[in-house]
């Protein structure tokens, strides 16, 4: 499946602009790229073998603003549900 799926972002880049996927310079391609394979499994699969790899990095919960599992402080509701302060208050 990964070597499939890698092939296939590779054919998709050169397709489109000449080059394997890595070599594509703008990110904004490299998006366009991969929202065209989100829903295959291979995608699915990297996505979520990598939440889980960050979400089990307690060094690198601070860069993406979590704080940890909450079920030990009396969960979500009691620890950061109302931080959020860009949404509209209703």
């Amino acid at each position: 499946m990964i070597n499939g799926g890698v092939s296939r972002l590779d054919q998709d880049a050169r397709d489109r602009h000449k080059l394997p996927y890595a070599e594509v310079a703008w990110e904004a391609d490299r998006v366009v790229l991969l929202q065209g394979i989100e829903q295959s499994d291979f995608f699915q699969k990297i996505r979520s073998d990598l939440i889980a790899s960050l979400y089990n990095q307690k060094e690198v919960w601070p860069k993406f603003g979590y704080e940890g599992s909450s079920a030990e402080h009396g969960g979500y509701i009691n620890r950061g549900f109302a931080d959020i302060d860009w949404l509209p208050k209703v």
